[in-house]
């Protein structure tokens, strides 16, 4: 509906127009093509002004960013010449704290080894565990159905000897 009003309104405008247009004498008719010549004649003067300052506005914005760019560039640059300047000053301090460390832990190691070394004599205060007994005789009653509960006694009293054996500490 809207396009139709348009339409029906531009038709209706130019009739008009063109009825002004030949009901005027020539000076009159002069005169308004004279007006209508400055107005285009303005018009494209501001659009040509526009250019311009378009035209200045992003020689503006490059110089802009041109001088931002070297600014980011050069803060960068000083920024890794500082960081290698602290990891060559501090590079030299932080490895030789690192082989301090590294040595201080292989002497702590070798006390800890010697120490071990001294202890082996002691082993039979050491408790041992020997689960492979008890496993098996799990496993066999287990798959072994028909076993009778005296073979399962026999074997969990076998496991309590072995275990009870291993738990004494042996004299030397």
């Amino acid at each position: 509906m809207s396009k139709k009003g348009f339409l029906f309104g531009l038709v209706v405008g130019g009739a008009a127009i063109v009825t002004v247009a030949m009901k005027m004498d020539d000076d009159k008719k002069a005169e308004l093509k004279a007006k209508a010549q400055q107005g285009l004649a303005d018009f494209k003067d501001r659009a040509i002004d526009y250019a311009f300052y378009a035209n200045d506005a992003a020689e503006d914005f490059k110089e802009e960013a041109g001088k931002q760019f070297a600014d980011a560039k050069s803060k960068v640059a000083d920024f890794a010449d500082q960081y290698q300047t602290a990891k060559s000053e501090d590079g030299e301090g932080f490895s030789s704290s690192l082989d301090q460390a590294t040595d201080s832990l292989r002497s702590e190691l070798a006390r800890v080894e010697a120490e071990g070394d001294d202890d082996d004599a002691d082993d039979s205060d050491d408790i041992v565990i020997d689960s492979s007994a008890a496993f098996k005789a799990e496993t066999d009653s287990a798959d072994n159905d028909s076993a009778t509960s005296a073979d399962s006694e026999a074997a969990t009293s076998a496991t309590s000897a072995a275990d009870s054996a291993d738990d004494e500490p042996a004299d030397k």
